[in-house]
């Protein structure tokens, strides 16, 4: 748990809390999928005193995951590098926050808790689809082969059914 005391930064501008830690690799979940980090998660970062009852976190989360290619499958290492600009307030200064800034944390017990920050900015990095190359050409929809490496023989046939009756009003 990456909670950090900031009674001290609260009462003190000129102090700086340094946040410098390395997490072990996890599972990002987002909704329904699961995506295993590669990497460790390297936190870098500091709280900084705002005003006397606000907090703010300024840093970076540097880690990589697996994701697959939208269009084939293949599995893809996708650098995360997320920054990250979290405000904490003490529990009834909400007065003290202009009505624009709605995202903000509480400080509780004189404490800032960084483990829920870092987790939904690092779900926000995540890229929605990737592709293992640009020109990536997928899987054939027929036979499912990698037409990466080569094409099949399989002949699509893209004729709608529906249209049928209308193809003789035009074969004259």
């Amino acid at each position: 748990m990456l909670s950090y005391s900031v009674k001290n930064l609260l009462q003190d501008p000129s102090l700086r809390i340094p946040v410098e830690i390395t997490l072990e690799p996890a599972v990002v979940r987002i909704g329904e999928e699961e995506y295993l980090t590669l990497e460790e998660w390297k936190v870098t970062g500091e709280l900084i005193n705002v005003s006397g009852t606000a907090v703010l976190f300024e840093g970076r989360v540097v880690t990589a995951i697996e994701m697959r290619c939208a269009r084939c499958n293949t599995p893809v290492t996708v650098p995360i590098d997320v920054t990250i600009h979290q405000r904490f307030i003490k529990e009834g200064s909400e007065a003290d926050v202009p009505e624009e800034d709605f995202d903000y944390l509480f400080i509780e017990n004189d404490r800032v808790d960084l483990d829920d920050t870092i987790l939904y900015e690092v779900q926000l990095g995540v890229p929605m689809r990737v592709l293992c190359k640009e020109d990536c050409k997928g899987l054939c929809p027929i036979c499912g082969k990698d037409l990466n490496y080569g094409s099949c023989n399989c002949q699509e046939d893209d004729s709608d059914p529906r249209w049928d009756a209308l193809k003789d009003l035009f074969s004259e």
